[in-house]
């Protein structure tokens, strides 16, 4: 009886991970306004053909200090803005208080998701979420936000 209930703690133990690993949410997304997901290619071609109908939004990025993945994004825009003073982000720590999820939750109601994760940055009506997508694709969506000519360079 030993064995087999081993056995069963065995099965029910690799199934366990196999089934947190498949429901975990990737946070990994660049989304336009209407709610639709991106490739990098997708995200490439609309800012070489189109221009935002308005930006005068401000460019706003939402980060959480005790987040694993916003450090280093932080830590990129922090140095990036150093080194150019004219870039705009307004930066919003969520452990500020409920003001700051109230922001961040009508920015993802106005771009129709229904799921908020960080860390997540948005320019008018695209918004990027994901290390590795806001740090990648940071430049080159700011530039298309904020200039009047981008001829931006393909995310790597």
């Amino acid at each position: 009886m030993k064995k087999y209930f081993g056995l069963k703690q065995k099965i029910f133990a690799i199934l366990f991970m196999v089934m947190s690993i498949l429901i975990l949410p990737v946070n990994a997304t660049i989304f336009a306004e209407d709610g639709s997901e991106l490739t990098n290619d997708d995200l490439y071609e609309m800012v070489n053909t189109t221009k935002p109908a308005n930006n005068s939004a401000p460019v706003v990025f939402f980060y959480d200090p005790e987040c694993g993945p916003c450090i280093p994004v932080h830590e990129y825009l922090e140095k990036y803005i150093s080194d150019h003073p004219v870039v705009k982000v307004e930066m919003v720590n969520l452990s500020a208080g409920p003001e700051s999820e109230v922001m961040m939750s009508e920015l993802y109601i106005q771009h129709n998701r229904s799921m908020m994760n960080t860390p997540v940055i948005f320019f008018g009506p695209v918004g990027l979420e994901g290390t590795d997508e806001i740090i990648n694709g940071f430049e080159m969506v700011y530039r298309w936000y904020t200039t009047e000519d981008c001829n931006c360079q393909s995310i790597t």
